[in-house]
């Protein structure tokens, strides 16, 4: 039991550092992409990579479950990628991780509201803290970077809430399915839009550029 318990912790710190990671790694990727182009990468990548893992788990989605998938793709998935990228042509990578955990504050709202899912007391306690510490780091982030358009900030906020609405969504219509069928069923949706994207965007003319061919070799 005590090594599942810190077991349980590895995963934590994995996920926190993999998750935290993601939005340096966009301030990266922005130096010499656009961030139509990012967020096609990003979701590119992780679908070849879901498909390899978690193909057969596609056979587990129910037909009538296939429009909550494409619909959880959306708001989980495709419109935060790209909201994500855009608010950080703007503001630092820090800044947007700090705004995305009003997730939780998010979804616990939305539930309330939209989805009559019930919550405790605690809850809102937690989330409120959480909340107050996030505004002031983003107000200290303000006054000490005011070269910074803190507009996009907004962005940031409506990517949070597309994650709630996600959430509620799994939550309601999906619960019966495995995170792996879920996830990988998401990407699926999503990985020809992203592939349109980078063709209209003009990626596949830059990677196979002289540029991308001396990287290419390189790796």
């Amino acid at each position: 039991m005590m090594e599942s318990k810190q077991l349980k912790w590895v995963y934590l710190a994995v996920l926190a550092l993999v998750w935290g990671s993601s939005f340096v790694l966009i301030k990266k990727g922005l130096i010499g992409l656009t961030a139509l182009q990012v967020g096609s990468l990003r979701i590119v990548f992780a679908a070849l990579f879901l498909l390899l893992i978690g193909f057969k788990s596609l056979f587990k989605i129910p037909k009538q479950k296939w429009k909550y998938i494409a619909l959880t793709s959306l708001f989980g998935t495709f419109v935060p990628a790209f909201l994500f990228a855009m608010a950080q042509t703007e503001i630092d990578s820090s800044v947007s991780s700090i705004l995305n955990s009003l997730t939780p504050l998010n979804t616990l709202i939305l539930g309330a509201l939209v989805f009559g899912v019930g919550f405790q007391r605690r809850q809102v306690f937690g989330v409120f803290i959480g909340l107050l510490g996030s505004l002031l780091l983003v107000f200290n982030g303000a006054m000490n970077h005011p070269d910074q358009n803190y507009y996009y900030a907004i962005l940031v906020i409506i990517a949070s809430i597309c994650y709630a609405v996600n959430v509620n969504l799994i939550k309601r219509f999906l619960s019966d399915l495995s995170p792996v069928s879920i996830t990988t069923g998401n990407f699926l949706v999503l990985l020809f839009p992203s592939l349109t994207i980078l063709y209209l965007t003009g990626f596949l003319q830059k990677f196979i550029s002289k540029k991308y061919k001396r990287l290419f070799c390189l790796s």
